[in-house]
């Protein structure tokens, strides 16, 4: 099947392009407006003239696409909120008195709770805008629930961006959620104002209802945070080991509501619905009653773009059956994907969004060349193929993102997938049933509930049976974003050619393979010509890399140095493969440069004249004496020293008019060849 000749496809493609081009190109809004009247414009007259043509010309589909691609950017200029003037971060002050109320909570780290804050007022002036709340469990151990309303008196601040290279980017990842700032909440900064009984409060409210229905079972927290994530997506209060075992076994999706979910309950709302038909007009109250039920189950799960594709799909999939229609596949993945991106153009850079598009995607376009493998005359058994076949061409569609991403590859996903998806898909089912007897017969939900636990414990122990297995799972593997663009050209290359064996198509297929090794070799020889001098941001032990041609050399008194997490990611993103621990020495000296290293000790050699001082493991040293002893061109002071130390230095080196570069409050220091 061509999958280009669908119209929808390529529009769709040019509209995506113009999101992008917003997304790194931000031009006025008003060019925007302009520039997209007159495409519609010269598209009316395009096609008021092609009327008159029974065949359509090249200039018709060229003023489409550009159509396309006008409408694209000005969605996302419309949805990019600092650019209206009422956002928040046109009113910030050294000082702001800001007032709002809680929208969401977030997973929280070991210290802090974090929730999603809605700003109504600043400095009693209307505005909008959503900012990251940070709530420390220690000052602060009662959680906020949404339509808390409070008042802050307090400064925002820039959400920290990565302070390591090759660390994942919080705030590049949160700036895609629209949040650009992040407040710290203490004990003497705000005051409670009541709740706000918005939109936020009602989804909490009722979404907690039901998952508090679930009490009267007393679930152990693994099995109840099991359940919290299958039936409504909330896994906030999850175990870092039970996330890591389905992450190392390659079934997180499982914990993810995704297209399997809402295909389960749309399948028991039109059983359960059927009986509807009989009645005059069942079929249309059958209808609105399924499309009621997907969408207040997106809007209880948290509305994630995995859910929303999903519930989009099948609500065009219901109207189809309603309409007594059968859409195309290619052309209702692609709708769903515009009306997605028309109301939230931001969706294209969750990776959410883009691994649920492109295994759907791949298991559509593949489906011709399994759907025929039926290996056994047992139904069974042909299940069981079905499920191994369909999840190794969703592993397909989606390995090149997955390595772009997670850099990790589970080799026993088969076996995990195997015997994960029936027993899930079983504990979903199961689930909702005793969602329902919860609120109508809580003792027939008590014993539906036992087994519902012995399936959930079932399937735990054997993820963490699969994911005990850590030699098979592929970690850290580099990935740059040219590999991710050349690896998805090759693979539909290939599969382009297995449509057709045509000479044209195996050309293609063998360009494309051999772009994917020039582009790995090349990589590789920029890297590995790359000589830097970096200073970590690295609060336990002082880390420090040397990086010369195809070796690291790694000056740190850390016990355990290769399992740091910042030289794992430094050595994975410079695809380096050898690596030298080095005790931390007093002077270092990299490209005629000399850095000095002045430790908890505190003792130094005047006889060094350095270019650079790095003060680490807060020495007790009067600064002013070391700097008109030894006069350095800068000092550095990396995370191990105390913050009250690193604040002193830095007034001094003001003073002495002396460059200050602190890591904790800028990041690494690097200095390149």
């Amino acid at each position: 099947m061509k999958v280009m000749k669908f119209p929808i496809i390529p529009i769709a493609l040019f509209f995506v392009l113009g999101i992008v081009s917003h997304f790194y190109w931000k031009p006025p809004l008003m060019w925007l407006v302009v520039t997209t009247s007159v495409a519609l414009l010269i598209f009316g007259f395009l096609f008021w003239t092609s009327k008159k043509h029974f065949i359509q010309k090249n200039h018709f589909g060229i003023g489409t696409y550009f159509v396309s691609f006008s409408i694209g950017i000005l969605t996302h200029a419309l949805h990019f909120e600092p650019g209206f003037k009422n956002h928040y971060s046109h009113f910030l002050t050294e000082n702001n008195t800001l007032q709002g109320t809680i929208a969401e909570r977030l997973k929280p780290n070991a210290f802090s709770e974090k929730y999603y804050f809605r700003i109504s007022k600043i400095d009693k002036k209307a505005v909008f805008g959503k900012i990251l709340l940070m709530v420390p469990k220690k000052e602060l151990p009662k959680q906020f629930h949404a339509g808390e309303k409070i008042t802050i008196l307090t400064a925002l601040q820039p959400i920290t961006k990565s302070s390591n290279p090759y660390q994942f980017d919080y705030a590049a990842y949160l700036e895609r959620q629209q949040v650009y700032h992040q407040l710290n909440l203490k004990s003497g900064n705000h005051i409670k104002n009541g709740i706000v009984h918005n939109f936020d409060y009602y989804v909490e409210r009722y979404r907690s209802t039901l998952l508090n229905s679930f009490s009267i079972h007393h679930f152990s927290s693994g099995t109840e945070n099991i359940i919290r994530a299958l039936l409504l997506g909330q896994r906030q209060d999850m175990d870092i080991e039970t996330s890591e075992n389905y992450t190392n076994a390659g079934v997180i999706h499982i914990l993810a509501i995704s297209g399997l979910h809402i295909a389960i309950l749309y399948a028991m709302l039109l059983f359960l619905l059927k009986p509807l038909q009989r009645f005059r007009n069942g079929k249309l109250l059958q209808f609105v009653s399924i499309l009621a039920f997907l969408w207040l189950f997106a809007i209880l799960s948290g509305l994630s773009a995995s859910v929303v594709r999903s519930v989009v799909m099948f609500s065009f999939v219901s109207l189809g059956l309603y309409l007594n229609k059968s859409g195309n596949i290619y052309n209702i993945l692609t709708v769903s994907m515009l009306v997605m991106l028309l109301f939230q153009p931001d969706f294209l850079f969750d990776v959410g969004f883009q691994l649920s598009y492109i295994a759907v995607f791949a298991i559509v376009w593949l489906q011709p060349f399994y759907k025929s493998v039926k290996p056994s005359r047992y139904k069974i058994v042909n299940y069981f193929v079905d499920v191994l076949v369909i999840s190794f061409v969703a592993q397909l569609g989606v390995l090149p993102l997955s390595l772009y991403y997670f850099n990790q590859l589970p080799l026993l996903f088969f076996m995990a997938n195997l015997v994960v998806i029936p027993l899930s898909s079983f504990a979903l089912i199961l689930g909702i049933i005793v969602l329902v007897f919860n609120f109508i017969a809580p003792a027939l939900a008590i014993v539906l509930g036992k087994l519902l636990s012995v399936f959930i414990e079932i399937m735990n122990q054997y993820i963490a049976w699969i994911a005990s297995f850590k030699e098979y799972v592929i970690k850290d593997i580099p990935f740059s974003f040219s590999l991710l663009l050349v690896s998805y050209l090759a693979l539909i290359g290939f599969i382009l050619w297995l449509y057709k064996k045509r000479f044209s198509r195996l050309i293609f297929f063998l360009l494309t393979a051999i772009a994917l090794q020039l582009s790995l070799l090349s990589t590789f020889s920029e890297t590995k010509k790359e000589n830097q001098f970096v200073i970590f941001n690295n609060k336990k032990s002082t880390l420090i890399t040397e990086k010369n041609n195809q070796t690291i050399l790694v000056y740190t008194n850390d016990s355990l140095p290769l399992q740091n997490k910042n030289l794992i990611a430094y050595n994975r993103g410079k695809f380096n493969r050898q690596i030298e621990i080095r005790p931390l020495q007093n002077v270092l000296v990299y490209n005629d440069k000399k850095i000095l290293i002045v430790d908890s000790i505190g003792v130094f050699t005047t006889k060094q004249k350095p270019d650079i001082v790095l003060l680490t493991q807060s020495p007790k040293i009067n600064l002013i004496r070391l700097i008109n002893n030894v006069h350095p061109k800068a000092v550095i002071a990396d995370a191990t020293n105390y913050k009250s130390y690193v604040k002193r230095w830095k007034a001094t080196c003001e003073k002495e008019k002396i460059p200050f570069h602190a890591t904790a409050e800028k990041g690494f220091y690097t200095i390149e060849n």
